[in-house]
């Protein structure tokens, strides 16, 4: 993924796509790459492609969550990873990404299907979110059983990828429900999109358009709570007014590396030490460039609504634990097999064996490295009401930086902007 990485970062989006091959769907990283070529064609522009690609991930995840027997199969493969390394077992896609394929779904739609079929994509993205608060996670000891005081150990030199956001969890997504609500707004649906601002606005407290917006509905549809959410007064468009909604995604998410921690575990009546690897995060989290937009005589700049970093530090944080403990038991199992080798072994064969297990021990000690590489680290917005009319939306140091724009009274257009030198997209909704 690194070469597809660095052309994307180039803006070689077609090239980027060819780089990778999908396989097989038998293949344990197919709908990981799958994604991949969604979203990579999606800046390429080829929107029909990329919706595709989409559907057969969400076709799978849907059969999926209705397979009993798959949980059972899922089970029988980790267990069979603990002679080698979690890269054997099939890609488990985190809510987080679930969400991001709804939110470009939804993009697709609008450009091939129309408002209605995007609505009901991005519905399914809000669904997700809020199946995910409603599931109880499991606790340390539940996760760990008698490994905790290993895991307390292990966090003491765990890196701490640095992020200005504290984030309650890994899949409350801010970018997704600013969509929705833009769309809501789009179909008549003031209520929906109201709350669903909120929303954003909770994750976001301090995006000033966001606390326009919230009091600008709040105050249209009578709401006697807005005020405890913006501490703006609602202003409401004129009748010779549009919305503009700008979305602009900024830069490449994190890539998840291989790092190797000394692990101390009590075995066959001692304590040994046992290294073993595991994905991490380093580094600063980038940090937000606001994109400086103009028009109609007006100036001002994109604010951040999500970082997804963030988001992909935070899940990683949630599946240390269970990472720890399947790598326990995979030492153990190996250690177990050393053992039965040398069990009845002279000196000199039980040393030549060792060394031999101990090379296949670390040859198979591989870090599990997946995510969805061709996400953005973070996006932004900009809401601002125009005169409707004919205007040039000009875009601070983008190489296409001009954008005719119809702006219709009462109605909402939409734009979508990258700093990868994709095509802007635009949607009089």
């Amino acid at each position: 993924m690194q070469a597809s990485r660095y052309q994307i970062g180039s803006g070689q989006f077609q090239l980027a796509a060819k780089l990778i091959d999908e396989g097989r769907p038998s293949d344990n990283s197919y709908y990981l790459k799958l994604l991949e070529k969604g979203k990579i064609t999606y800046l390429a522009g080829d929107y029909q492609q990329s919706q595709e690609y989409f559907k057969q991930v969400d076709e799978q995840l849907e059969w999926l969550s209705r397979q009993a027997e798959y949980r059972i199969s899922s089970g029988l493969q980790q267990l069979s990873t603990l002679a080698t390394n979690d890269n054997f077992i099939p890609y488990h896609i985190p809510v987080y990404e679930q969400v991001m394929l709804h939110h470009y779904q939804a993009i697709n739609y609008l450009h091939n299907q129309g408002l209605e079929s995007a609505l009901v994509e991005i519905r399914k993205a809000g669904l997700i979110q809020q199946q995910a608060m409603q599931e109880t996670p499991a606790s340390l000891e539940q996760q760990l059983r008698d490994y905790q005081q290993q895991y307390q150990e292990l966090s003491q030199q765990y890196p701490q990828f640095k992020t200005q956001q504290q984030l309650a969890n890994a899949y409350q997504n801010g970018l997704s429900y600013v969509l929705s609500a833009v769309l809501y707004l789009a179909a008549g649906q003031e209520d929906d999109a109201y709350i669903d601002y909120r929303k954003a606005l909770a994750l976001a407290p301090q995006n000033k358009y966001l606390q326009a917006e919230v009091a600008r509905l709040g105050a249209k549809l009578a709401m006697e709570d807005y005020q405890q959410y913006t501490p703006l007064k609602g202003e409401a468009l004129t009748k010779q007014q549009g919305l503009l909604v700008v979305i602009h995604e900024q830069s490449l998410i994190k890539a998840r590396q291989e790092a190797r921690f000394s692990l101390p575990l009590y075995h066959n009546n001692q304590w040994q030490n046992f290294t073993v690897a595991l994905p991490v995060m380093r580094g600063q989290a980038d940090f937000s460039i606001p994109q400086g937009l103009e028009v109609a005589g007006q100036t001002f700049a994109t604010e951040q609504v999500i970082q997804l970093d963030a988001l992909a530090a935070k899940q990683l944080q949630q599946d240390l634990p269970g990472l720890l403990y399947r790598q326990i038991l995979r030492l153990l199992s190996k250690e177990q097999l050393r053992r039965a080798v040398n069990q009845h072994n002279d000196a000199q064969h039980e040393s030549w064996e060792n060394v031999l297990v101990n090379l296949y021990n670390t040859a198979s000690e591989r870090a599990d490295t997946r995510s969805w590489q061709s996400l953005p680290a973070l996006a932004q917005i900009a809401i601002q009401a125009l005169p409707a009319g004919q205007h040039t939306l000009k875009f601070e140091g983008l190489s296409q930086n001009l954008e005719p724009l119809n702006i219709r009274a009462g109605r909402v257009s939409l734009v979508l902007t990258n700093d990868l030198g994709s095509a802007i997209q635009v949607f009089n909704l």
